[in-house]
Formats: structure tokens, sequence, C-alpha cells
């Protein structure tokens, strides 16, 4: 667990502390002026904390920087969350303390403070709420974390005692904000290392924060290809398959590309694009992009890949021909090397049925 305890000493976090204690000190100075800036702040570094809980989670050597991702007030919810857990659980103990005396307040504080890393760390796992208050729920992973989460607990007594024993009139109020800010940071640090040392038992699936952010965009993506797709469809529906194909066509230009470390994603979109227009009563705009990906694939040799994708379009659509009738030839005599015997007889039926033949 070193490793993550120095995890807040990095230049990053570092450089965060810094900027944010100099921000909240100018926000005293400007008294009621400053409120609102200084919430602004303290919102983000704590929403910062639960990044670190997540690069700690997913085994990172360097937490990020904070970007402006990271502070979007609409993507990141869980500081929000977590503050209404703790102000619940403390209500709830002053409730049982007002009703049952003393040692219950005593009792249920103890209890939900020992609760608090297991609370932490669900809520950085799942993101939900209603699971970070859920006994069966922390009790998992408290068994699932084993004697680390008895260090867990000793690192949130020394941090809280450490921070209340130092809150004192005499004590410059920046240098308590940074030994607090770093104190949290370690915390979540800890408790993210903790997440990761034991995620095989907690049966927690570790992604680097890239990685995440991967998928977020791919989503994005495929949302807007859809959303073309849909406009694409409503042109051909009103029969202006011109129209129609100018929609998928600026498409292609903006996102596939012939450069070889782009091969990859360009055959994905494609593939993604013959699928959804092969659904469409008119065959015509799927049969364009796969002449269109077959002309592709035979300039870059991927002569078994454009064998692939005839295939697949003759089996959805077996009147299917190539644009070009110099790609036909070509496919048709790979289709004899290849020894693909029912592809090189539907491409001949093709060719002695075109107009040309004829």
């Amino acid at each position: 667990m070193t490793r993550y305890l120095l995890l807040p000493w990095r230049a990053a976090p570092l450089a965060l502390v810094g900027t944010f204690t100099i921000g909240l000190a100018l926000c005293v100075r400007a008294r009621w002026v400053g409120i609102f800036p200084a919430i602004l702040l303290i919102s983000w570094f704590f929403k910062y904390c639960f990044v670190v809980l997540d690069s700690a989670v997913a085994g990172d050597e360097e937490p990020p920087v904070l970007s402006v991702e990271m502070i979007n007030p609409f993507d990141e919810q869980r500081p929000l969350a977590q503050a209404i857990l703790i102000a619940a659980g403390w209500a709830l103990a002053s409730w049982l303390g007002a009703k049952l005396g003393r040692p219950a307040l005593i009792a249920s504080g103890a209890l939900m403070l020992a609760a608090l890393p297991a609370s932490v760390a669900v809520l950085g796992i799942t993101g939900n709420p209603f699971r970070a208050a859920y006994p069966l729920a922390l009790g998992a992973l408290i068994r699932g974390m084993g004697r680390d989460y008895a260090w867990l607990l000793i690192a949130t007594l020394v941090c809280g005692g450490g921070l209340y024993a130092l809150a004192q009139p005499d004590l410059p109020l920046s240098l308590l904000v940074v030994l607090g800010m770093l104190a949290l940071l370690t915390l979540f640090a800890l408790i993210g290392g903790a997440v990761h040392e034991n995620r095989f038992a907690l049966g927690v699936p570790t992604r680097t924060r890239a990685e995440r952010r991967a998928e977020h965009e791919q989503r994005e993506h495929a949302a807007e290809r859809s959303r073309m797709l849909d406009r694409s469809f409503g042109h051909a529906r009103l029969g202006r398959i011109s129209d129609a194909w100018a929609e998928i066509e600026r498409w292609t230009l903006e996102h596939c590309h012939d450069a070889p470390d782009r091969r990859a994603r360009t055959h994905a979109e494609y593939a993604a694009l013959i699928e959804s227009a092969s659904r469409w009563d008119d065959p015509r705009i799927a049969d364009r992009l796969v002449s269109d990906h077959l002309s592709r694939l035979l300039a870059q040799r991927e002569t078994g890949r454009a064998l692939d994708v005839l295939e697949r379009r003759l089996a959805s659509n077996p009147r299917f021909r190539p644009a070009s009738a110099g790609h036909a030839a070509r496919l048709r005599d790979l289709a004899a090397l290849a020894g693909k015997r029912s592809l090189h007889r539907a491409l001949g039926e093709g060719e002695r049925r075109s107009p040309a033949n004829e």
C-alpha cells in the first residue's frame, strides 16, 4: 500500500493543492463575495478526490491532471452523493442520541465512521449512492478486503484525529487547508488502492481513465452515426437516393481514412454503416457502401477481407455486384484462387448477365 500512500505527492496533485490553497485564501480575503468561488473550488477538489480514487482502482502510476471534463457538474455527482450520505448518517446518529441517550449516539457514530471507507469505495466503484448506503453491499466489500480494511480504518482515524489536533487558532489557515487536502487525497488513494489490491476478491473490473474516456467517446460517436443514418434513411424512404448517399458520403469522408494506423477503425466504421443500411427496404445505399468498401480494400491489398465483405453482402442481397467491372473481375479471380467456388460462380453469373456481355 506504500505506493498508494505516496500517490497524492506526485506533481499533478501537489500542483492542484497549491493552486486551490491560493484560490481559497483569495476567497477568504474577498469575504462574502468569495463564498461562491470557494464553494466551486471545494466542489472541484472533492471531484478530484474521486479521480484519484479511480486512478488507484485502475492501478495507474500517476494521477491525471484536473481537466474541464472532471469538473463538469453534470458528469460527476459522486461527491454530492457522498456528502448527502454523510449528512444523513449524522442526522440518524443525532436522532438516535436524542431518543436513546449518549451511548446510542456514540455507538451509532462509531459504526457509521467504521463504514465510511466502505461507503466511499462502493460509491467510487459503482457510482450508485443507494448501494453505498446498503449494509449488505458494505459488508460484502469489507469481507472482500479482509485485513486491508483495518488499515483503511486506521488511516481514517489518523487523518481525522491529526486534522482535529492541528485545528488550533494560532495555526495559519493556509497550512491547515494544505494538510487537509493532502490528508483527504491520501485517504482516497488508499481506499482506491485497497480496492485494486483486492479486485479479484471483490470482482471489480479495472479500467484506466483513458479506457473509460475512450468508451465514452465511442458511445457518443455511435449515437452521432445513428442520427446521421436516420437522416439518410428519411431521404431514402422519400426516394431521394442522391441525398441519402450524400449524408453517408460526408460521414465517410470525415471518419474513414486510408492511413495504416486508421484502417482498423475505418473497417469497423464501414461494417457498422453496412449493417444498418442492409436493413433498409431499398438496397442501393448498402450496395454502394459495399462497393466503396471493396474499392478501398482492394487498393490496400486486403484481399481476404474483401472476399469476406463480398460474401456477407451476397448473403443478404444475392443480386449485388461490385460497381466496378474491373473490381468484379479481380474479385472473381481471387475467389477462384481462394477455392471459394460458390462466390466465383456467383460473380461469373453476374458477369454474363451484365449489359456489356449482352
